[in-house]
């Protein structure tokens, strides 16, 4: 055999034994990935990722009411005591809650003014009323979930002297105004001026949207 031959015979062995070794690397990693994920709480996905699942996963659906018919809410409040250390008031689910056209809406607090006095006491969560009613010149926080499929509501087109700020907490959503209508999904926001709009919920899935609403004047 010649010298030539001989050290090509060498770096084709070479060659074969470094991806070798770079496919057995590969799989320990997927394997450690894999183990991470169940650790985690997560299933492995079918491409080496993971998705959500498991009792701390983004993707499991929330609890329902004992009815079946509603999304549990949890609200938690803290202010601060006397010696200025930090306080939860609250932390659980909160009652005031009611049925109005077909959704749900639970009402976790409200101020009658701004600014706010602090620190909190009373819970103006168990004793908010509607952000829309009159006279009320303060600030609202509440949640409206929309069923959809056969429950789905019909809201009309509507309008109030209100700046609301809103974000989708899930679902999907149709905001509808005048003359278009706004494909809005968990994680979009939006500010709504006092026009005239409605809800629709075209999909199975219900859909919770987040509220703050500050009364306005028109001028």
């Amino acid at each position: 055999m010649t010298a030539r031959k001989a050290i090509g015979l060498s770096r084709r062995a070479l060659l074969r034994s470094a991806a070798a070794t770079s496919a057995a690397t590969l799989a320990a990693g997927a394997t450690l990935a894999t183990g991470a994920a169940r650790t985690m709480g997560r299933e492995p996905a079918a491409d080496g990722g993971a998705r959500a699942g498991g009792a701390s996963g983004a993707g499991v659906p929330r609890a329902r009411t004992a009815d079946g018919k509603w999304t549990r809410i949890r609200r938690v409040v803290t202010s601060e005591d006397a010696n200025g250390k930090g306080v939860v008031l609250a932390d659980g689910e909160p009652s005031n809650a009611f049925e109005l056209n077909g959704t749900r809406i639970v009402r976790l607090w409200e101020t009658p003014a701004v600014p706010v006095p602090l620190p909190l006491a009373a819970d103006a969560g168990a004793t908010a009323g509607s952000a829309y009613r009159e006279g009320f010149r303060g600030t609202s926080f509440y949640v409206a979930e929309l069923p959809g499929g056969a429950r789905a509501p019909s809201i009309p087109m509507h309008r109030n002297v209100t700046l609301d700020y809103m974000a989708i907490l899930a679902g999907r959503i149709v905001f509808k105004i005048d003359e278009r209508e706004i494909e809005l999904a968990a994680g979009d926001t939006l500010v709504q001026g006092g026009n005239l709009h409605s809800w629709i919920n075209r999909w199975e899935e219900p859909c919770l949207l987040l509220f703050v609403v500050v009364t306005g004047t028109e001028g």
